[in-house]
């Protein structure tokens, strides 16, 4: 149930930022990347701030054009984008083979929408980790609303020092979050230390390709486009998050791009955000849909029902969305670098 209305994206920009300081707030967001002349080192040492201004500006214009849920999915001919996310978020469930009353963890779980989906589908109690207080009030909100608060809950925090004892968890899943993690060992091994021994953690992960090329000043500039429209600090190859795994003690079942997989998704995961498309189902998202709100938003901010700095939100979104598709196209990203990793029974089973 989530917010569709102009009001609702115009009065959520900002989130818990005082609406008259929305503006100073895309200013400091805008100077730590590489576009305006920030670094990755800055970037990664102040990660939080970062990545909490970048949600509290963004959330209300993910829920406007995309949903509850905050992630791309491998898609059928003949799908829509909300039955592809949905059935994105039954695989993982299914591949950590959650079964009913299991204790599990969602690292980095946005305002809640795979968190729903995936304890109704598999009857778990889920508790949703994030750092940004106006995500998880409206997580909370929603959970309400569709009668999950009992069984599911949030709890404020950083996933590089998770508040929870040793071996807490029967599971724990990532979709597309722990890419803001400024170090993807620290990240894991936190992950590791609040599995209970012998479970799972499966994730997707936002990653440059082996076909990504350091030196190719477009494969740059479309990576600090993803960048700074997504709030990350650095996008790491696929390669890094694998060595990071197993470096955290981690035993990894499987591991896949699933972007590559062309049998199990014919239509490309980027579609939505192509402006060469026509789409009933998620015009918003379409070249029209977004030039209506660019042009809603822009008005709203003049009429003074937005805050002074909603166009500039609105236009490195813009700017992420051409670098994704750019980005997806020349198979040099990917926002679902798949895998399934075991936490030993004992020490003796990693070695």
């Amino acid at each position: 149930m989530s917010k569709a209305g102009a009001f609702d994206l115009a009065s959520g920009v900002g989130g818990k930022i005082d609406k008259n300081e929305v503006l100073s707030a895309v200013d400091k967001y805008e100077k730590y990347h590489v576009c305006y002349g920030g670094e990755e080192e800055a970037r990664k040492s102040n990660y939080t701030d970062m990545v909490n201004k970048y949600y509290d500006l963004v959330t209300s214009f993910y829920e406007y054009g995309w949903g509850e849920s905050f992630h791309f999915a491998p898609r059928w001919k003949g799908e829509s984008l909300r039955e592809s996310i949905k059935r994105h978020e039954h695989f993982l469930a299914l591949q950590l083979g959650l079964k009913p009353g299991q204790k599990v963890l969602d690292v980095g779980c946005g305002i809640g929408g795979p968190l729903r989906e995936i304890a109704r589908f598999s009857s778990t109690s889920i508790t949703g980790l994030n750092n940004n207080e106006y995500q998880i009030t409206r997580g909370k909100e929603l959970n309400r609303i569709v009668g999950v608060d009992k069984t599911c809950d949030f709890v404020k925090a950083d996933f590089m020092k998770i508040p929870f004892p040793e071996n807490t968890f029967d599971a724990v899943y990532a979709i597309e979050a722990t890419c803001h993690a400024p170090d993807a060992y620290g990240c894991y091994k936190e992950i590791y230390r609040v599995l209970k021994p012998g479970q799972c953690f499966a994730a997707y992960e936002w990653c440059m390709t082996d076909s990504f090329d350091p030196n190719n000043q477009e494969h740059q500039k479309i990576k600090a486009e993803i960048e700074i429209g997504d709030g990350l600090p650095d996008i790491r190859l696929t390669v890094k998050c694998l060595e990071a795994l197993k470096q955290a003690g981690f035993e990894v079942i499987w591991e896949k791009d699933l972007a590559k997989d062309v049998k199990e998704s014919p239509l490309p995961w980027y579609l939505p955000l192509d402006k060469s498309r026509i789409s009933l189902s998620s015009f918003r998202l379409t070249a029209v849909g977004r030039f209506f709100t660019k042009n809603m938003v822009k008005a709203l901010e003049f009429v003074g029902l937005a805050p002074q700095g909603s166009q500039r939100v609105q236009d490195f979104l813009e700017k992420a969305a051409e670098g994704l598709v750019e980005g997806g196209k020349r198979e040099i990203f990917t926002p679902m670098y798949f895998f399934v990793a075991r936490k030993p029974l004992s020490v003796a089973d990693s070695q």
